[in-house]
């Protein structure tokens, strides 16, 4: 091979390992997105644990709440309190309060996973918050989520949404996942009441909570839709 060609050449493959990894990179948005991610605490019988993660958001009618994971709560509805948290700063806790929840056991997954929190501080504002997306996601859309491991700083998971969730030929599967959202994306314990995020018309906001995954093929994790 003439050395000139073989300069080509290798500037190619430098050229297509660069757009690679460009392309495996979050938008800054999404980056920045990170302020919004925090630990979910609660304090039951006289003893408190970090038990999932969550997302601050703007709801549709523009009110600041705390997002996560409705089976996140479900042993503790009228026995605990709740508390919210970020890696950074694990020794300043706020208290929020459930607005609203659901969770029907995951014999009824598909009626939804997801718990609505307000601020019980009218002062406290979230650094950052998320708005709620109006649409779901497009199949082999890039989505992302600021995930567990719990009580750490959250990380960035960078997946790909497949689609809704069907089975055809496992009707006790299907009455209880079928028509849920599922990302191709890898997570950890305490990913679970994350939010999911998605680029829209340029700017990131939530389409779904976290709630579940496969361990096996699919891998990947399974997406409580919104109530909104």
């Amino acid at each position: 091979m003439k050395p000139r060609l073989s300069y080509l050449l290798a500037a190619l493959v430098g050229l297509v390992i660069l757009s690679a990894l460009a392309a495996s990179l979050p938008p800054n948005a999404v980056a920045q997105t990170r302020a919004a991610a925090y630990n979910l605490w609660v304090m039951a019988s006289g003893k408190a644990a970090i038990i999932c993660t969550g997302t601050a958001i703007l709801t549709p009618d523009g009110k600041e709440r705390f997002l996560s994971a409705g089976h996140c709560v479900d042993d503790f509805i009228y026995s605990g309190r709740f508390w919210i948290s970020q890696g950074s700063d694990p020794h300043t806790l706020h208290r929020v309060v459930i607005e609203r929840w659901t969770f029907n056991g995951i014999q009824n997954w598909n009626d939804g996973d997801w718990a609505v929190f307000r601020y019980a501080s009218p002062s406290f504002k979230p650094l950052h918050s998320l708005n709620v997306c109006p649409a779901k996601p497009q199949p082999g859309e890039p989505v992302w989520s600021w995930t567990g491991p719990l009580g750490m700083e959250p990380i960035l998971r960078t997946g790909l949404y497949s689609g809704e969730l069907h089975f055809p030929d496992d009707p006790e599967t299907e009455e209880a996942i079928g028509g849920m959202g599922f990302v191709d994306i890898e997570g950890a314990p305490g990913s679970s009441g994350s939010g999911v995020i998605r680029m829209l018309n340029g700017k990131p906001c939530v389409f779904g909570v976290w709630v579940g995954g496969f361990r096996e093929r699919p891998n990947g994790a399974i997406i409580s839709w919104l109530p909104w």
